[in-house]
Parts: structure tokens; C-alpha cells; sequence
């Protein structure tokens, strides 16, 4: 680069020197020397120039060979790059073959079965095609008979009904002709109830100082027929009771011969306990042969004798048992197609029915049966199972209804009572009943409530309606105790919350009506819960007693009777001097009229009786406690030696029979006559309590007291035991009962002289008598 600048500036100099000689001539005094020192300079510059561009020309042909040798190396290296590609790319073609190869033999595959599957969805198409048309075929012919069956239905269903209004038209006409029988009758019938049975006698038995006597009326021609009235054993009054009833007399047994005496029939006027209920009557149950109680018409009656005592009298044409039972109130509702009327229950007036015009095709009778349930018994119960009434508020009776089978063209507006609300189920009260059942297991713990409490809160800032209380009407069948929620009907609220209105058009046999939280009791909870309310209702809670005498401390007295009676029956136990040290009492729950037995366990056992298996049997009676004296004695005396007391216990078993196919309606009992006798039975006993027993043992020095059953006999003068054999064979009936009675004795010791001595009870109440009375006493 050096030497082409200094070749540039020597040619520069030459080139300025040639432009100023043409521009000037040449003078004399030029400088030629100048010149040609330029001119030597330019080539001597051009020289060096020359050389320069050899060297330049050189190191092109290297840079040009190396640019051929790199050029040379970058075509072997992109042949290699290509040949390695072309071998890689030949590679990946073979396994790209394979592959496809292989998705092709599958793809082929996969045709065949595409193929296969299309010729058996075509035969399977084929057949669902036929069987699509042969189930047509059978549906149209199953039509085609339903269709036969509906119109000969239907035909069957019309004659019926035809056959139906037949017979209601004819039993309306005998109706009418019964009715206006009974309207010719009732203007005569006083006078000749009067007239017929005025004169007839009067005859008296079971007669005490206590209770009124059994009074039988018969014909005056008949004065000397014999009649035979005794009391019945207790095995006999089985099935007696059913569901709320109660035995409000001591069931008897009349023993009458009408053929020999050729009267047919006699009037039986029992004695009763007055029960004073407007939701009961009075009625007389006779024992069948098969061993039922059917009811039979009943009457009440007065006798000027016995102006302050109550009776109720049947006719009897032969020798029957009877009894008085208090039983709910029944009443017959009759309602005519044609009117509109209303009806009033006679137990609860709460209770209404009103109907209106047509509405029904015939006339049919209604008829009402009315389980009332008053708010003592519901809180009970309902402290009773907390849990399962937790959200239960109130309860309505428990409604029964029997009716004809008939369809109703209209509803029928029932009005039915409800208990009222108790005002303590308010929603703050929860935290309160928690802290009551903390407790329970089964309870909901503290966050739960608290989130329900929010949960409240919150709904009532959006305005929405805290009464979680809801209404509900529940029913079931006659022979059922599963009860069902209908929810086809409205149930309108009284101001007063005591009745609720509806119109019902499908009745039920049974029917309740419950307010309850809808909170705190689900629905199927309600049900459960229902079931176990009706089963309580027939249940009695009974107390059993046990005392020993004050004096004498082997003759106990156990009481069996109902918890509500306990001050009256613990003051007849006083009056016997029977203490309460060592009282042993116990509650259990039983039925009315259930019936039971009485046994010892143990070391302990009654002086009369060696077997420990034998067992006295009694019922459980609301009105009639049952009352067991006797005397104890130990079996063996070397046992027990390490106690002061020998003990024992005494059981109560209950022995029943379960029958197969037994119907428990009470309108159903006719139809169990013929068929009781061959159903098969078998006795099932379970052990209800077990009280204990104790007999302190006897020292040397005290005398072991006498049995209560006096077998000798000392006589004073006159008073042999021949005249006392002579004086009760004279007592007629219950006559002894009356002179026990003006003895001095009680009805407990009464009872259990009969109980123990049976027909030989008036020789033994007066062996009884004499025994007690101070030896300085006039027995005269």
C-alpha cells in the first residue's frame, strides 16, 4: 500500500509536469534535469509497483489454491453428508415399509372382522326384525284378550252393581218395613216390658255385706228352677278382653236348666264398677264353646234395693259365662245418597262428619270407633322415649272406621281433634333439651346444633318462614301396625289448634292426625314412632308388692295391681298388718287381662306346697288387684349357712298361646267359631320379675309358727267342729262372704281363703274366725 502511494504521488508530480509544458512552451531555461529525475523517480516507483503486484499476484494464487483446497474439502464433506443422509433416508424407508406393511396386514384384518360383523349385524338385524315383529304380534293379541277381559270385566262389574242395587233396594225396603216395625213397637214396648217382666221374681246370689248381689229375674211359674251361679277359673278368660277394654266385673258362670223348667230364656243383671268415661260403654261378654267372648245385647238396669248400685243385663236362653266389660264407644252412622246430613260423635263431639247430596250410587253405614288420647298419657310417653319424640308436638285419637265397601262420588269433610300444642317445643329450647340428653349416645353433638342455628338465622335474613311445624294425617289397615302418610288430602288448622278439617274421599280404616317438627323428626321416624305410641296405648303399667307380717315374719302377702291404685291397695295392705320393712317392689308392664303365673325359686318355698315347679295362675286386672298370702318355710335349713336369711324368689311368668291364622277383629269373631277348633296353638312363658324373698332364720328359743291352714280342731262346749261342718253347709252361695264380712275379716283375707280352700272356704273361714277371737270372747 506504501509503495502504490508513493507511485500515485511521483505519477501525480509527472502528470503536473507534463499538463504545465503543454500549457507553457518549452523555455531555454527549463530544467530537464527536473524532468528527467521525475521520470526516473515515476519508473523506478513503477518498478517497485511492479514487483509489489508480483508479490500480490503470488499470494492470489495461493489464496486461490487454498480457496480450491477448501472448496475441494467442502465437496467431500458434502458428499459425505449426503451419502450419510441417502443411507440414513434408505434406513428409515425400510422400517416406514415395514411399518406400513404391518398396518396394512391389520388394516386388512380389521376389514375381514368389519366384514364379518356387518353379515351378523345384518342376521342379528334380521332377527330383531322378526322378534320386534312377533312380540307386535303377541302385544296385539294381548290387547285383542285385555281388551275381551275389560269389556267382560266391565259386563261382570255392571251386572254386580246391578245385582248390588237389587239387593239395596230390597234391603232398604225391609229396612223401611223394620223401621216402621220398631216405630208400631216402640209406642208399645215400654208398657210390655213392663207388663212381661213386672212379675216376674226376683232372685239374689253372690251376695256380701260389700258388693251388691247377682240378680235374676224369671218367670213366676219358675220358682223352684234351679240356678247355680259360681265364679269362673282364670284359665277361662282367655281371649276375654281385647285392645281398651277392661273387666269391670268378676266373670261368672250360670248354670240353668230351661228344657226341665220349659222357660226359655232368663234376664241376667251383673253388677259393675262404675267407670265414668265419655268415650266407653258398658257391655256383657259370653264365652263361647270354642273359647271366644262374643258381646251380646245389653241393657242397663236399676233395682229399687239397690238404688245407688249399677247393673247391666242380658237374656240368657242356656247355661253360659259372663262378664261386664268396659269397651269404646261405638256408634253406627247411616248415610243416605239422596240427603246431606251431619254427624256428631257421642264420645267426642270434636269428631264430625258431614256429607253431602249424592255422594255415593247406594245408601251405606259408617261406623266410628273413637281411642282417645288425653295429654297426660301423651307427655308421658313422650318422657318416656325422649329420642324417638324428639320434633313430635302433638297427637289426635286414634280413629277407627268401619264401612261397607263402596266408592265415594264426593268427599266427605272429617273434623278431627288434635291435643293442643305445648308452648316449651321452641326453637331455643334445643340448646336446653341437648344439654338434658348429653348423655345419649344417639344425640347430635354441639356443632351441629350450632350450624342448624345459623342455618336459621341465615333463611330468616332472607325472609323465608321459620315454622318448621307441620301437619300430617297417617293411616292404616284394620289388621296392620304400620301406618302410612297421606298425602292426597289438605288439613286445614283451627285457631285454637284443637281441630283439624279435611275432605276425604278414599276413607281409611284407621286415622290420626300429628303436628310434628319437621326439623327435628323425619317422616319415616314419625311412622316408627307411631307404632310404638298405638302399642303403649294397650299396654298397664302394674306394680308388684311384697310384704312380710309384722308379727309373724314367714306369712308374706304379694300384690300384683295397677300403678295408679298403689295408695288404695297399700292401705288394704296396712289394714292386714303387713309392714313395709323389707318391701320389695317392682313395675312391669303388662295387657289387660293379660294372664299370668306366680312361682318360687330358690330355698324358699309356701308351707302347702313341696313342689317348686307348680305355679298359681292369676290375670292382671286394672279394676281387681290380685292379692297371694301364704305362709314360707326353707327346703333345706343347712343351706345358706352364712347369711342370716334363707332366700328364695318368687316369678312372674306369662303363659300365652299364639294361634295361627287367629283374626283379632272383633267384627271378625263369628267367623272364627268353626275354625279355632283346628288351628294349631302353641304356649309361649317368658319371666316378667323376679322379687326376692327372705326368711330370717329361727333361733331354738322361738317357737316355729303354726300353719295358716288349721287342721285340728279344739272345741269349746257347744262350738264343736261338727256344728261349724253343719254352719257352713247351711250358707248358701256367697252367703259365707257376708258373714265373713260381719265377722270382721277383709276382703284380702276372704280371697285367700277361698283361693286356698275352695269349696270347703266357709268350714275354714269359720275355723278362721274362731281361732283369732280371744278365748274370753262371747262366740255366741
Amino acid at each position: 500500500m506504501v509503495s502504490i502511494t508513493m507511485l500515485d504521488k511521483t505519477l501525480s508530480d509527472l502528470r503536473r509536469e507534463i499538463i504545465d509544458l503543454q500549457q507553457t512552451n518549452i523555455s531555454p531555461n527549463y530544467d530537464t534535469n527536473k524532468l528527467y529525475s521525475i521520470i526516473n523517480i515515476s519508473r523506478d516507483s513503477l518498478k517497485e509497483t511492479e514487483k509489489f503486484q508480483q508479490q500480490i499476484l503470488n499470494q492470489l494464487q495461493q489464496f486461490e489454491n487454498s480457496l480450491a483446497d477448501i472448496n475441494q474439502i467442502l465437496r467431500n464433506n458434502i458428499e459425505q453428508k449426503l451419502q450419510l443422509q441417502h443411507q440414513q433416508q434408505s434406513s428409515d424407508d425400510i422400517e416406514i415399509r415395514a411399518k406400513l406393511m404391518a398396518l396394512n396386514a391389520e388394516a386388512l384384518e380389521c376389514r375381514a372382522v368389519a366384514v364379518q360383523l356387518q353379515q351378523e349385524a345384518r342376521m342379528v338385524l334380521s332377527k330383531a326384525a322378526e322378534i320386534e315383529k312377533l312380540a307386535n304380534d303377541e302385544l296385539d293379541q294381548q290387547k285383542l284378550e285385555m281388551k275381551e277381559k275389560q269389556q267382560e270385566k266391565e259386563r261382570n262389574r255392571a251386572a254386580e252393581l246391578e245385582r248390588r242395587v237389587k239387593l239395596e233396594e230390597e234391603r232398604q225396603r225391609l229396612k223401611e218395613l223394620q223401621q216402621q216395625q220398631e216405630r208400631i213397637l216402640a209406642m208399645t214396648k215400654i208398657p210390655l216390658h213392663e207388663d212381661e217382666y213386672t212379675n216376674w221374681s226376683i232372685r239374689e246370689f253372690m251376695y256380701n255385706d260389700q258388693n251388691p248381689p247377682c240378680i235374676i229375674r224369671t218367670s213366676p211359674n219358675d220358682l223352684s228352677m234351679p240356678i247355680d251361679i259360681t265364679y269362673i277359673d282364670i284359665a277361662e278368660t282367655e281371649h276375654l278382653l281385647d285392645n281398651q277394654e277392661e273387666l269391670i266385673s268378676t266373670p261368672l258362670r250360670v248354670k240353668f236348666n230351661s228344657v226341665e223348667s220349659k222357660q226359655q230364656l232368663i234376664i241376667l243383671a251383673i253388677p259393675y264398677i262404675i267407670k265414668r268415661s265419655l268415650h266407653r260403654e258398658n257391655i256383657i261378654k259370653i264365652r263361647q264353646s270354642n273359647g271366644l267372648w262374643l258381646s251380646t245385647e245389653t241393657n242397663e238396669s236399676s233395682f229399687d234395693s239397690y238404688k245407688d248400685k249399677h247393673f247391666v243385663e242380658c237374656k240368657l236362653n242356656k247355661s253360659s259365662i259372663c262378664a261386664v266389660v268396659s269397651r269404646l264407644k261405638r256408634d253406627t252412622i247411616f248415610i243416605e245418597n239422596q240427603t246431606s246430613d251431619r254427624y256428631v260423635s257421642s264420645a267426642d263431639p270434636r269428631f264430625t262428619l258431614q256429607w253431602p247430596e249424592n255422594v255415593s250410587k247406594n245408601n251405606f253405614y259408617i261406623r266410628t270407633c273413637i281411642q282417645p288420647v288425653d295429654l297426660p298419657t301423651f307427655t308421658q310417653f313422650c318422657q318416656r322415649f325422649i329420642h324417638e319424640c324428639r320434633g313430635l308436638l302433638a297427637v289426635g285419637p286414634i280413629i277407627e272406621l268401619n264401612y261397607d265397601d263402596i266408592n265415594l262420588l264426593k268427599p266427605i269433610q272429617f273434623t278431627l281433634p288434635i291435643l293442643v300444642q305445648p308452648k316449651k317445643k321452641t326453637l331455643p329450647s334445643k340448646t336446653t333439651q341437648m344439654s338434658m340428653d348429653a348423655g345419649s349416645t344417639t344425640q347430635e353433638s354441639q356443632q351441629d346444633i350450632i350450624a342448624q342455628q345459623q342455618q336459621l338465622i341465615f333463611k330468616s335474613m332472607l325472609g323465608e318462614n321459620l315454622s318448621n311445624e307441620r301437619l300430617i294425617l297417617l293411616y292404616s289397615n284394620s289388621n296392620e301396625n304400620i301406618w302410612h302418610i297421606d298425602t292426597d288430602i289438605r288439613l286445614i288448622d283451627s285457631k285454637l289448634h284443637d281441630i283439624i278439617t279435611t275432605d276425604i274421599q278414599y276413607l281409611h280404616s284407621r286415622m290420626i292426625v300429628v303436628r310434628y317438627d319437621k326439623q327435628l323428626m323425619s317422616l319415616k321416624q314419625l311412622q316408627t314412632t307411631l307404632s310404638l305410641f298405638e302399642q303403649t296405648l294397650n299396654q298397664r303399667s302394674a306394680t308388684l308388692i311384697l310384704r312380710h307380717r309384722s308379727l309373724i315374719p314367714n306369712e308374706i302377702c304379694l300384690t300384683c295391681c295397677s300403678t295408679q291404685r298403689i295408695d288404695t291397695i297399700d292401705n288394704d295392705i296396712k289394714k292386714e298388718n303387713y309392714t313395709n320393712n323389707d318391701e320389695q317392689i317392682k313395675e312391669i308392664i303388662l295387657q289387660e287381662g293379660q294372664l299370668l303365673e306366680l312361682r318360687f325359686r330358690g330355698n324358699v318355698l309356701p308351707i302347702n306346697n313341696n313342689n317348686q315347679q307348680s305355679a298359681t295362675p292369676f290375670a292382671f286386672n286394672t279394676n281387681f288387684p290380685f292379692f297371694f298370702e301364704t305362709n314360707i318355710s326353707e327346703i333345706d335349713k343347712y343351706c345358706q349357712h352364712l347369711s342370716s336369711c334363707y332366700y328364695g324368689y318368687i316369678q312372674i311368668y306369662s303363659k300365652r298361646k299364639h294361634y295361627q291364622n287367629v283374626l283379632k277383629d272383633i267384627d271378625k269373631k263369628k267367623q272364627q267359631i268353626d275354625t279355632v277348633k283346628q288351628e294349631s296353638s302353641h304356649e309361649n312363658e317368658s319371666c316378667l320379675a323376679e322379687i326376692l324373698v327372705s326368711l330370717p332364720k329361727v333361733s331354738k328359743e322361738v317357737r316355729i309358727p303354726i300353719e295358716k291352714t288349721l287342721s285340728t280342731f279344739t272345741g269349746e262346749g257347744i262350738l264343736t267342729s261338727s256344728l261349724f261342718r253343719d254352719m257352713a253347709a247351711s250358707l248358701v252361695g256367697d252367703e259365707w262372704r257376708w258373714l265373713a264380712s260381719c265377722l270382721g275379716m277383709t276382703n284380702i283375707r276372704i280371697e285367700a281363703i277361698e283361693h286356698d280352700y275352695h269349696n270347703d272356704a266357709p268350714y275354714y273361714m269359720l275355723l278362721t274366725w274362731f281361732k283369732r277371737v280371744p278365748r274370753s270372747s262371747d262366740k255366741l
